[in-house]
């Protein structure tokens, strides 16, 4: 009962970005065990389609230099690898426990792994030329400061290809959903960890990200041009792509 009373105060535990990053590096730490088992069930099996037409909407470059931003086990990283076999991959994720477990399934020489921030690469200026992202940006501490960070390290004319959770601007739709994400994710939560606020986590970090059209505005003031959008999942989930100008 304790566990279930604590899914309803996630969100006082990430309203500042210093929280929400400590946050994240413990809920990440403590779910990454189970993790790929987790996206599975909770995504119905549809995770792993969704990553590869990720990968598939991106332009086609020879041997691009790309980064993977949480990165988590390294699914996406890998897709990146079959799609461009001449190109460098670059996985970042902030917690130690993924990294281990990405680089423990790792059998391609042009992937490697290193424990980072996201808004934090420490990667040269306009060294990148795609950057991905699965359930990534909305788990950023400072949304604005990851999609700079993304801007700083991309080419000119890069793109950047983003699935997440996506929230409606209906307050009718955000209820929903908020309270749909709340009890799927929680019983995953539970049925894995034995801990409901593991992915129930996510209903709360999608109530603090912005709806979809502000979020389009925040990327447009974060110097990006937008190329595509997607919805799946009943139109829960997005695929955006995007452009550095």
């Amino acid at each position: 009962m304790r566990n279930w009373r604590g899914v309803l105060g996630i969100g006082k535990q990430i309203d500042s970005p210093d929280k929400k990053r400590e946050f994240n590096e413990l809920h990440f730490t403590a779910a990454a065990s189970r993790y790929d088992l987790a996206t599975r069930a909770m995504s119905l099996g549809r995770d792993q389609a969704w990553k590869k037409q990720l990968v598939a909407s991106l332009p086609k470059i020879t041997a691009p230099v790309c980064v993977d931003l949480a990165s988590g086990t390294g699914d996406v990283a890998f897709l990146l690898a079959e799609r461009f076999p001449n190109g460098q991959i670059y996985g970042i994720d902030l917690t130690e426990e993924m990294v281990t477990l990405a680089e423990r399934r790792n059998r391609f020489d042009n992937v490697s792994f290193v424990c980072r921030d996201m808004a934090e690469t420490s990667l040269d200026n306009a060294s990148i030329d795609i950057v991905t992202g699965s359930y990534a940006l909305r788990n950023a501490a400072e949304l604005g400061k990851g999609l700079q960070e993304v801007n700083r390290i991309l080419k000119p004319g890069g793109y950047a290809a983003f699935l997440d959770f996506s929230k409606s601007a209906k307050p009718v739709s955000q209820v929903s959903q908020y309270w749909l994400l709340k009890c799927w994710c929680g019983l995953w939560g539970a049925l894995l960890h034995a801990n409901p606020t593991i992915h129930a986590y996510i209903a709360d970090s999608l109530k603090q990200f912005p709806t979809r059209e502000d979020y389009y505005q925040l990327v447009r003031k974060s110097g990006f041009e937008l190329i595509s959008s997607q919805l799946f999942y009943f139109g829960m989930l997005e695929l955006l792509v995007i452009r550095k100008e």
